[in-house]
């Protein structure tokens, strides 16, 4: 799931038209639908695996990632540079989503995060 993630924002970094097209609910040709389904398919699938090994959180769904990876794409498009430099925010801005995503053992005493606190 890791290397899908990280081609899927190499990808999003590098062309700038793909973000605003991957967002959308509707599209414009049914190509476009047909290629956005195949990819939302596979990360169903790669999540499906690491929700299985437990190696990500249980309230991380399919339909979450989308809207994920846009974000990411999002903000690299707010930071700018260069190519490379866009390619690395990605990356930093991925491993950070990743982090959140793992599962962890919880500690004593500890408790889920809210908005709020």
């Amino acid at each position: 799931m890791t290397g899908f993630l990280f081609h899927t924002v190499e990808a999003q970094a590098s062309d700038t038209a793909l973000p605003p097209v991957a967002a959308p609910a509707t599209d414009a040709v049914p190509r476009t639908t047909e290629l956005k389904t195949s990819l939302a398919s596979a990360g169903a699938t790669l999540l499906a695996r690491a929700r299985d090994a437990e190696v990500v959180r249980p309230d991380l769904a399919a339909a979450d990632l989308v809207p994920l990876m846009c974000g990411i794409a999002h903000a690299v498009s707010v930071h700018g540079g260069s190519h490379a430099d866009r390619v690395d925010t990605a990356h930093r801005y991925l491993a950070a989503l990743l982090e959140g995503m793992r599962t962890t053992p919880p500690s004593a005493g500890a408790t889920r995060p809210t908005p709020s606190g």
